[in-house]
């Protein structure tokens, strides 16, 4: 059977869309992650002369109105890399299957967009903050009108919307592979640091690391920040202050960590510094697994980060594919739909020794 983009993308460790750039010729892509995809590409022997469609994405939406809508975000949280790589994978494919796109930015949720009130709109892809009451604190005449369109949220649902299909990453996935990969490293004396405790997706990844990593017999200490930390409209983890005084509490512990599990690229950025400020040597006096694989925070980072990539760009394309699908079948029940992720293996995890466990 002829190699498919996904084959290249597992065997180079990156994500579908970045070996689409990669072939495209985009030079924002770093040189040795280009050389990884150039090298899988030769090696599986994979073709893009078959110009193959991805499934279910033809011209099924030509002449339909749909509306992106991207609720309860801060711009500066709609600009963190996974974000706009979602985004920018659903508006592709929406191009490439035909359809009218109205894009509306609703960071306090408040009022009807004039896209939502058209009596001709066919379908919404959302986007919204996934900490806090959002859809209880929302516009109700808004929440009534999105509850009669059908919706696809993508890269997480809200809580409170119990309506709508959903694409996101496998948080209990990201949470294995990471707590896999520090217990194959010899790591049994783990801290999570996570400054957004009720987040759900940060929730769902942390959870999961834990259970898998105590099922192998870790220990793992909870670094959290409070909840009444973050407001909406949300925003991401850029306060150095609060990050660091986590980093601070987990240097008081009694029995030190050997690794550190960060649930986003944003937050392990933060610890990187807060750990630098403290003469504090990742990747030799303690390790680092992080979540997201957001090269545009990473690339500036060393040792180079161990990080889960979630596949942003291939989630938005996706939702994508289930607003299609949910057209053909209205009467269906919802469906949840969870995005593989990889390991991305860099310098920031140690492999210990029995002498220094």
């Amino acid at each position: 059977m002829p190699a498919t983009v996904k084959d290249v993308a597992k065997a180079a460790e990156v994500s579908i869309g970045t070996v689409s750039r990669v072939l495209s010729g985009e030079p924002t892509v770093a040189e040795a992650t280009a050389r990884r995809v150039l090298e899988a590409v030769e090696k599986l022997g994979y073709s893009r002369l078959r110009k193959k469609r991805p499934a279910g994405v033809g011209q099924q939406l030509t002449k339909k109105n749909i509306a992106m809508l991207l609720l309860g975000m801060d711009r500066s949280l709609v600009n963190l890399p996974s974000v706009a790589c979602g985004i920018h994978g659903a508006e592709s494919a929406l191009s490439s299957a035909g359809a009218n796109v109205l894009i509306s930015d609703l960071p306090h949720v408040k009022d009807i967009p004039k896209s939502l009130a058209s009596p001709t709109l066919h379908g919404v892809l959302a986007k919204a903050a996934l900490q806090g009451k959002l859809i209880a604190s929302a516009d109700q005449e808004l929440i009534a009108r999105l509850r009669k369109i059908p919706t696809v949220w993508f890269l997480g649902r809200p809580q409170g919307a119990d309506w709508g299909d959903v694409v996101e990453s496998n948080d209990i996935e990201v949470g294995r592979l990471a707590a896999d990969y520090l217990i194959e490293m010899g790591h049994r004396q783990i801290a999570i640091v996570d400054p957004k405790p009720d987040h759900v997706t940060f929730s769902q990844r942390c959870a999961s690391f834990s259970w898998f990593a105590t099922q192998h017999g870790a220990h793992v200490e909870n670094i959290f920040g409070e909840s009444s930390d973050w407001q909406l409209p949300l925003q991401p983890v850029r306060h150095v202050e609060l990050v660091d005084e986590l980093v601070g509490k987990l240097q008081k512990l009694r029995k030190k960590p050997t690794a550190i599990f960060c649930p986003a690229d944003c937050v392990a950025a933060m610890v990187y510094r807060a750990c630098s400020r403290r003469g504090t040597k990742i990747g030799k006096e303690i390790s680092l697994i992080s979540c997201n694989n957001e090269l545009p925070l990473l690339t500036g980072l060393y040792p180079e980060v161990t990080t889960i990539d979630i596949c942003a760009e291939q989630i938005g394309r996706q939702a994508v594919e289930q607003l299609i699908w949910r057209f053909d079948h209205p009467d269906s029940p919802i469906v949840s739909v969870s995005v593989k992720p990889l390991l991305v293996e860099g310098m920031s995890v140690a492999r210990l020794t029995r002498s220094n466990k």
